[in-house]
């Protein structure tokens, strides 16, 4: 159902009504239910939507969106917080917050940046954990040229209900889906193309839902931004025309994004020839072990085996191979890599074995190479 609601970029309740398929006359909580089934993040939009139009709310509704509205506010006093000579872009997220209508909270999960080169991904990694020691920690490797995707996660102020917090931290803005789209270091300038770009990316991942559309939407009714040559260049550019066009096509069932429509038949020449492109990317056999798999470009995971104080003295992380597995020693905690989905408890133990060992010996001796290389910018 495509909705027709009073502007271009407003996001009443009467478009989220639509949006979800609920009828008013189930009402607001069935809305809100509807909205929570279909991303963890979408009622937060819903319930400030609500009490702008004037909902009346008791306390549990009201308690779950000011706890809401502390957590963006969290998110951008932790990026605020970080120092001003510690280089990094913010993805996606306050581009589109910036195009959501007065009052509404746009969904947010987590906080996404990228860093310059591996040692100021390290610093930021510290930065962010001197506000407050994260739970967990997590580290992947990405891509022939192993870029690092570093992942902090720490509890919600209320973690029966909310959603952990997370920054992400990367060498690589656009991942690719370990295949035929590769690693892109750099997203477009431009915010709002980037987080065009970004949003299609998404869909290398997963499917498309409305928090999705509703992105797009916000992005169809700003007063100015790029032109359709630059959109239509920029989805070529960083090999995402195919998705980008879902993605329209998608949104554009729901809601009226006329300011994208129109750009469906370039931006199809240009997702059939990414298509083509793709169909003619040689996939050699499917890579079996840490070894082959990082030459391919990954993923491999890193299974966290502590935080050894020998470590926090290193600048990069380093890779340490003893047969066929492989240890990756970072500032903040040494790391089994794995490609698997199940690893068995003797390779715990024995990746265990291996850093006593190497602790034993002196780290960071036999620790070869960085593992992330330089961005250029």
């Amino acid at each position: 159902m495509t909705v027709s609601p009073t502007s271009a970029s407003d996001i009443t309740v009467r478009t989220l009504y639509d949006i979800f398929d609920v009828s008013e006359e189930e009402g607001p909580g069935r809305l809100v239910y509807t909205a929570r089934q279909a991303h963890y993040t979408l009622p937060f939009l819903v319930l400030s939507a609500l009490q702008r139009e004037g909902e009346p709310m008791g306390p549990a509704a009201a308690g779950e969106l000011a706890r809401a509205r502390r957590r963006a506010e969290h998110y951008r006093n932790l990026v605020a917080e970080l120092p001003g000579d510690l280089p990094y872009t913010v993805m996606k997220g306050p581009a589109l917050a910036a195009a959501y209508p007065p009052g509404l909270l746009r969904p947010q999960g987590d906080v996404d940046l990228i860093v310059p080169d591996e040692r100021q991904l390290w610093r930021a990694v510290r930065e962010l954990s001197a506000r407050g020691e994260p739970d967990r920690v997590w580290v992947t490797v990405v891509g022939p040229e192993h870029h690092l995707l570093v992942t902090l996660v720490w509890p919600p102020e209320e973690p029966l209900l909310d959603p952990e917090h997370r920054v992400e931290l990367s060498t690589a803005g656009l991942l690719g889906d370990f295949g035929a789209v590769p690693v892109r270091v750099l997203p477009p300038a431009d915010p709002t193309l980037s987080a065009l770009v970004c949003l299609a990316e998404e869909r290398l991942q997963r499917r498309f839902h409305p928090r999705d559309a509703l992105d797009l939407y916000a992005l169809a009714g700003q007063a100015d931004g790029p032109s359709g040559d630059e959109i239509v260049d920029a989805a070529a550019r960083m090999l995402l025309a195919p998705e980008l066009v879902e993605l329209i096509t998608y949104t554009a069932e729901l809601l009226p994004v006329d300011r994208f429509t129109g750009l469906l038949p370039r931006l199809e020449e240009a997702a059939e020839a990414e298509r083509a492109r793709r169909a003619g990317t040689e996939s050699g056999p499917e890579p079996t072990g840490v070894r082959e798999t990082l030459a391919a470009g990954g993923p491999v995971h890193g299974i966290a085996l502590g935080s050894p104080d020998e470590l926090r003295g290193l600048e990069t992380a380093r890779v340490h191979w003893y047969g066929d597995e492989a240890l990756l020693l970072t500032p903040v905690g040494a790391y089994l890599l794995v490609c698997d989905a199940v690893v068995p408890r003797e390779r715990h133990a024995g990746a265990l074995a291996e850093l006593d060992r190497l602790r034993e010996g002196g780290i960071p001796g036999g620790i070869r190479g960085p593992v992330a290389p330089t961005v250029r910018t």
